[in-house]
């Protein structure tokens, strides 16, 4: 699936901000209460991913990089 590190590559953390913006384009649309629950707990585990990497998710589709770096994450 992917070769271990010690760090997660930025192109790692892009390709899975993407996916989780992709998530968003479910919200119009219908699903079971369970495909709801499961969409929601793969997006906030890969959203956790780019979180612990100290990066948040830009959703300003007006700026090309996913990712932003996050002042806030206490490290």
């Amino acid at each position: 699936m992917s070769n271990l590190a010690d760090k997660t590559q930025y192109k790692a953390l892009s390709i899975i901000a993407n996916m989780v913006r992709e998530f968003e384009r479910l919200h119009y649309l219908d699903m079971t209460k369970t495909d709801d629950y499961d969409a929601c707990q793969a997006r906030n585990l890969l959203e956790g991913i780019i979180q612990s990497n100290g990066y948040r998710i830009n959703y300003d589709n007006k700026i090309k990089h996913p990712l932003l770096k996050d002042r806030d994450n206490g490290k």
